[in-house]
Formats: C-alpha cells, structure tokens, sequence
C-alpha cells in the first residue's frame, strides 16, 4: 500500500486552493460581464421602453443592441399602426359628433318650424273664421300677434278716397301709432313696400336713413320689418313690425310674417266683400236706407237696448200722399226721383244715431233711440215741413208739390205695450192720413 508524502499533500491542497479560487475568480468575471453587459443594460432598456409612452425606443442595449433594434423596429410599426387605428377612431368619433350635432339642430329646426306651423295654423283658423272688419283687427291685436310673439306692430290699409295708406290696427305706443298712422305713396320705406310688393327688413334702423326720413322716430326701435298685404297679386296695404333689439328677425321670420300677411290680406278682403254685401243685402237699392227686413232686425235691437239701459225709444212711420197719383200721371222715373228726395229729407233732419229705412212702396220708418215723445214729436214736424216744402221741376214747364202723412209714438222702459210701438206708429200715421194730407199724430206708450 501506498501512502502520500507531507509535501504531496500541500501542493494537491495548494493547486485545489487556486483552483477554487480560479473558479470563482471566472464566476465573478461572468457576473460582473452578464450584469453591466447584459442585465444592467437590458433593465436601462426596459425602463426607457416604460418611460418611452409613444415616442419612439432607442436600440442601445449593451450586447443586446442587435435584439433591441429588432424589437425597437417592430415596437415602431406596431406604434405606427396604432396611432393610425387611433387617427382613425378619432376621426369617426369626431364624424360621429358633427352629425349627432347636425341631427340636434335638424331636430331643433324641425321642432320651430312645426311650432311655426302649428301657430300659423291656428292664426289662419281665428283669421279665417272672422268676417267682421273691426272684429278681425281686435282679434289680430288681441290674439294673433301675441300668439307670434309680436308685441309692437300696425297694419296700414290703402284708402282709395284719400289715396292714403290708414292705420287700422296695431298695438304698441299710441303716441307712436299716430305718429305713423297715415303714410303717403312715394315715400318712405312703407309706402315702397307696398308700391312693389316687395318685403323690407331693417335689422339695424339707426343705420338706415330711409327709416329716419320717413317719420321712423321712435327710439325704442331698432329691428323693423314691413311686408306688403298681397291679395290676389295686389297690394292693399301693410304689416310693419318692430322690435326693441337690433337684428332681431332672421330669413325664417321673414317666411312666417309673409305666409301671415297673405292670410291677413285675404281675410281682411273677404271681411270688407262680407261687409259690402250685408250692406247691399240691408240696404234699399233706390235710397240707399234701410230696408224693411234690416229695420225690423235693428228695431228689435234697439229695443233690447232701450230697456237693458232703462231709455226711452220712438218710432215714426211715414206715408206719401197721392204718390200712386204722381206715378200713373208723371211715370215711374218722376215717382222714383220723389222717393230719393224724401230719402233725403229724412237724412237732413235726423241725427248720426237715428235708423231711417224705407219700410216699403211709398212707406219710410225711422227708429229713434233715446228719443221721449217731445223730442220725436219735433222731429216728425221737421220731417213733415221738409217734405212738404220739396218741389220738383218735371222737366215740361210743371212743378209737383207732396205731403207726407206721419204717425209716431215713443214708449218708456217699463211701458208694458213697448212691443206694439210700430203697430201703434202704423195706426196712427193711417189716421192722420185719413183726416187729411200732410198731417202728423203721435201717441205715448
């Protein structure tokens, strides 16, 4: 059996010694290669890539440059690529939103114009279901306007007789409504609207001198608008509206107040057609008084007048005498000139409140309200002189001369034969005519 030597032993533990000590000495260098090399490096590269966001990654990685410029380049196009979605999304959001706003205000246009609708409609319905002139301008006033938030406004109307165009209606200051009641063809901004038939709109009145100069005064005002009343193509007048605020209406305004002025053209035309023909219908063809339907319609009035305000009320009745004689002996062209002259006489000496009629044939009814029997006894004698002293030239060298036969009679508010006043006016005026020409008979109630 072998055995080992001291000195063998120290040197196999000396060479075991560096041995060891080389190994470590080698792992050392690797860790210290792999981690300022390698892993420092990698994690300097992993904080950028986190801190990095959307910029672009820089590939210095140590020794791991060539795997960072690899992941740098696909970490770029993926950037790209996603900025492009992002680009993308961002412009169809922002599509998105314009017609969402687009879709708001079609919807808030929609909603005003079906309320513009909904308030025409119900202005034409008020409108067209007024046939009475005076009516239909407090309606227009009272309901109309205010429905269309129209505040301050007149409507002018052309009178052919003094070639003027005539405040009719209007609401505002009535110091400024007369101020700018009339306005003359051929000047100012009303009076060219309705010459061409043509709308103007002033957004701004203190910039425009044509406003200053045609009477526009008024410091309130600063938006006006005038739109002509078209009937059947012609203008018969305008609607001039104003606002305290400048720049007050828009194009949809100026539609709406001219769909408007078309209906108040053609109502107020229809109004006055109606009111021509209830007074055609009410009036005598040949005197142009009353008839005897229209009378016994305002005598029943007048009546219900009389005793809700406890006033007294007289009714005369008039005959001519020997008329059918002056007829058959003169012709019916003569009978008829005698009846406008005693229209006339009738007219001469009755009052503005006074309701004279031809009751029918040769027969005349006047109603008298608020008239005692004193006061109807001295106008049937005004009456009966008037008549009696009309002569009349036939044209062949002869004079006619006629009488007129009256009765009357006036009755109290509480007189319980009120009802009768006409019956007992009849009678009488019958029994003066018995007792002789040209008389006059009144009773009381």
């Amino acid at each position: 059996m072998l055995g080992f030597l001291p000195g063998d032993s120290i040197a196999r533990t000396a060479l075991l010694f560096f041995a060891v000590l080389g190994e470590l000495f080698a792992g050392a260098c690797v860790y210290l290669f792999l981690e300022y090399r390698v892993f420092r490096p990698a994690r300097l590269w992993g904080g950028r890539i986190a801190a990095a966001g959307t910029d672009p990654i820089l590939p210095d990685a140590g020794i791991l440059t060539p795997l960072a410029r690899v992941v740098a380049d696909r970490y770029g196009r993926a950037l790209k690529e996603r900025e492009e979605e992002v680009r993308e999304r961002d412009k169809r959001l922002h599509q998105f939103e314009m017609l969402r706003r687009d879709l708001e205000e079609t919807k808030v246009h929609l909603e005003s114009k079906i309320q513009d609708l909904h308030t025409i409609y119900e202005v034409s319905t008020v409108i067209a279901g007024t046939l009475d002139t005076e009516e239909l301008f407090r309606v227009l006033s009272e309901r109309v306007m205010k429905t269309l938030g129209l505040n301050d406004f007149c409507i002018l109307l052309y009178n052919p007789d003094t070639r003027m165009l005539t405040c009719r209606a209007g609401l505002g200051t009535a110091a400024d409504l007369s101020r700018e009641s009339q306005a003359t063809p051929g000047s100012g901004v009303t009076s060219r609207v309705f010459e061409t038939g043509e709308p103007v709109y002033i957004p701004d009145v203190r910039s425009s001198n044509e406003f200053l100069s045609s009477g526009g005064s008024r410091t309130n005002v600063r938006s006006f608008l005038c739109v002509p009343l078209l009937s059947k193509g012609k203008a018969i007048g305008v609607l001039n509206v104003y606002h305290p605020e400048p720049n007050a209406f828009d194009a949809e305004s100026l539609a709406t107040m001219r769909v408007l002025a078309s209906y108040l053209a053609i109502a107020i035309e229809n109004a006055e057609l109606f009111h021509f023909v209830k007074a055609l219908a009410e009036k005598d063809s040949l005197t142009q008084l009353y008839n005897h339907g229209a009378f016994h319609e305002k005598l029943q009035v007048e009546m219900e007048r009389a005793a809700r305000y406890g006033r007294a009320l007289s009714v005369i009745m008039l005959d001519l005498d020997c008329f059918k004689e002056i007829n058959d002996t003169y012709g019916h062209i003569v009978g008829d000139r005698i009846l406008l002259m005693t229209a006339g006489v009738l007219c001469a000496h009755l009052r503005k409140s006074d309701i004279p009629a031809r009751y029918g044939g040769d027969e005349f009814a006047v109603i008298l309200p608020e008239t005692d029997l004193s006061a109807a006894s001295t106008i049937a004698g005004r009456i009966a002189a008037g008549v009696s002293d009309v002569r009349m030239d036939t044209g062949k060298g002869e004079e006619i001369h006629f009488t007129a036969s009256i009765g009357y009679a006036a009755c109290l508010p509480d007189s319980k034969e009120r009802d009768s006043i006409l019956n007992v006016a009849d009678r009488l005026m019958y029994e003066s005519k018995r007792r002789g020409r040209g008389g006059v008979l009144g009773q009381q109630l």
